[in-house]
């Protein structure tokens, strides 16, 4: 299986940075690298829904690496505690900005979408809005794909077909429990996208 960051696209001084935060927090190390690895993925074979470009794909990285580490607070509002986290991390390689994208990213990773009424989210400007909701939506359904925290699936295909996005699982068993939380958490990708979303 790929690590993910086998690819060289990243400034290592932010990215160390990233780690060196979500290591601060006794972050899941499986999960956050597996959810990485597949919102990459997701986002490398659907770039002709999307449209983004590769800074984007790494704000999609920092995201998914650091999304959880609101559980060092609690579960249930984990998602809001990373996005204060993150904002107040000291992270000099990034931007204000930049950290309020990432932030925005692991906040809508479950439960609430974004929305205007979210101080977090009404600080961006509307370009940022429109690119965090595409990676949050994308993240979202990586989750999904880990839900056991078992790195279960180990590749996607995917076949754009109109407004019918067909993902393909692999191996094609032994991951029920994915292809369930996928098939719930690929519905904010399909609103966002305005397709339909298969899983095979």
């Amino acid at each position: 299986m790929p690590h993910v960051f086998d690819d060289v696209n990243y400034d290592n001084e932010a990215l160390e940075q990233i780690m060196a935060l979500a290591e601060r927090y006794d972050y899941e190390v499986d999960h956050a690298h597996q959810d990485a690895r597949l919102a990459l993925l997701i986002f490398d074979l659907t770039a002709d829904l999307h449209g983004l470009d590769d800074e984007s794909r790494t704000w999609l990285r920092y995201a998914a690496i650091l999304h959880d580490i609101g559980y060092w607070y609690d579960y249930e509002d984990h998602h809001k505690h990373a996005f204060r986290m993150i904002q107040e991390a000291d992270l000099p390689a990034l931007t204000e900005r930049e950290k309020l994208i990432v932030a925005n990213i692991a906040r809508y990773h479950r439960s609430a979408r974004p929305q205007l009424g979210h101080a977090g989210f009404v600080a961006l400007d509307p370009d940022d809005r429109e690119m965090v909701t595409k990676l949050a939506a994308i993240l979202r359904f990586a989750d999904g794909l880990d839900r056991g925290h078992g790195d279960a699936v180990e590749d996607i295909d995917c076949h754009i077909y109109g407004d019918t996005v067909i993902f393909t699982l692999y191996p094609p068993e032994g991951n029920d429990l994915e292809r369930w939380a996928g098939r719930k958490k690929s519905r904010f990708f399909a609103d966002v996208f305005g397709v339909t979303v298969v899983i095979r």
